[in-house]
């Protein structure tokens, strides 16, 4: 059976629509204007609850907490001589004009420091710690954000600590070649091995080492900017799926897509819930992941090609309808099992790589969640 895309869809009253219930809820159509005022207000809540509550507005919630921490930071630096020379000094808290500032050559310079210097030089680094812990804290929070679950949470903990203990360090050596050779060569001694499962979060480690860095030598005006640079970037580049091999429609309407971006089909809510209500009606015992359209004017090619795909990346899949569409083309229609190692990227960057020639376009999105087995009953089995 083939119907043409440019039909009107007919959606049978008692379908379910737990699985159809992407993107916005229809509004009754007997609504009055002040209700559905009413409903709109509540939908977008305040600006508060949306920058404080759920992983919403992540732009918004950044700039409010980099423009209450300049704030914050700058009422201390121009208020407070302890916080303006800890943040912004451009060297360590120094001794008095009789004291040295060269290498360590006895007690005699510990003798030189009296106890308000020593108060002085612990608060100062008190409030390095504390100045690139702050700014520390929102690069963790966009790691968690753009990487969604497949974050690590020992990174995320690295993130935070890491700027601490080098801040500590650089307040330490920033004075003394020897200090700084010694170091050296006890880091040398000490070996730390661990593999990061993403070459990208090596980016985070560099960074924060660099905040601490700066925060170690008194610039923290220096480790701010790097910090509000690097997340806002970081978004950017997350928000807009730049770099990606797929369609940029990913990151709106979490569709992965490739191909000639006029032939998709189900780029919004409202076209997904057209076929995924299509798609229940064939699924019957399959559990499948999601729906694949292949959208080729070599029908029979295209077909043999997705095939060859599906063989090594799926698990099960169903052709469900071969759809003419009124430029000529043929949207080939699947539903698919993929394998537990394999990803829905991996199936659509298999057609654009091996099979671009045949397929014109293709797109796939979720049509049920997957569900993992759990490892007692997997091994029963």
């Amino acid at each position: 059976m083939a119907h043409r895309y440019d039909d009107p869809p007919t959606t049978a009253e008692q379908q379910s629509e737990t699985l159809l219930a992407s993107g916005s809820p229809a509004r009754g159509r007997a609504a009055t204007p002040a209700a559905r005022a009413a409903a709109d207000r509540q939908a977008r809540g305040s600006l508060l609850e949306r920058v404080v509550e759920g992983r919403g507005a992540p732009f918004l919630r950044l700039l409010l907490y980099y423009v209450v921490l300049a704030g914050v930071m700058g009422a201390l630096v121009y208020f407070v001589p302890a916080v303006r020379d800890a943040f912004v000094s451009p060297s360590a808290l120094q001794l008095k004009e009789s004291a040295s500032v060269g290498p360590f050559t006895g007690d005699d310079v510990g003798a030189r420091l009296s106890l308000h210097e020593t108060i002085d030089r612990g608060l100062a680094t008190l409030l390095v710690i504390a100045g690139a812990l702050s700014l520390v804290l929102p690069v963790a929070w966009v790691y968690m954000i753009t990487k969604r679950f497949r974050y690590d949470p020992a990174l995320v903990a690295s993130v935070i600590i890491l700027p601490i203990v080098v801040a500590g360090i650089a307040m330490v050596v920033k004075h003394s070649l020897a200090l700084a050779f010694s170091l050296a060569g006890i880091v040398a001694a000490v070996r730390f091995r661990n593999t990061l499962k993403d070459p990208r979060d090596a980016v985070y480690i560099f960074l924060v080492i660099g905040i601490g860095l700066s925060a170690g030598v008194q610039a923290l005006d220096v480790a701010l900017v790097m910090s509000m640079a690097f997340n806002f970037v970081v978004l950017g580049v997350w928000k807009f799926n730049v770099g990606s091999i797929y369609s940029g429609s990913f990151g709106r309407t979490g569709v992965l897509s490739v191909g000639d971006p006029t032939l998709l089909v189900a780029e919004n809510p409202s076209d997904q819930r057209r076929v995924r209500q299509k798609m229940l009606q064939h699924d019957g015992d399959m559990k499948s992941d999601g729906v694949l359209l292949v959208h080729s004017d070599q029908p029979d090619v295209a077909r043999l090609a997705v095939q060859e795909a599906l063989a090594d990346l799926a698990r099960d899949w169903r052709l469900v309808d071969a759809a003419a569409r009124p430029d000529g083309r043929t949207t080939l229609e699947y539903l698919v099992r993929l394998k537990g190692s394999t990803t829905p990227a991996d199936l659509v960057g298999a057609l654009d790589e091996r099979w671009s020639v045949q397929v014109d376009a293709a797109e796939y999105f979720p049509f049920r969640t997957r569900r993992k087995k759990r490892k007692g009953k997997k091994d029963a089995q």
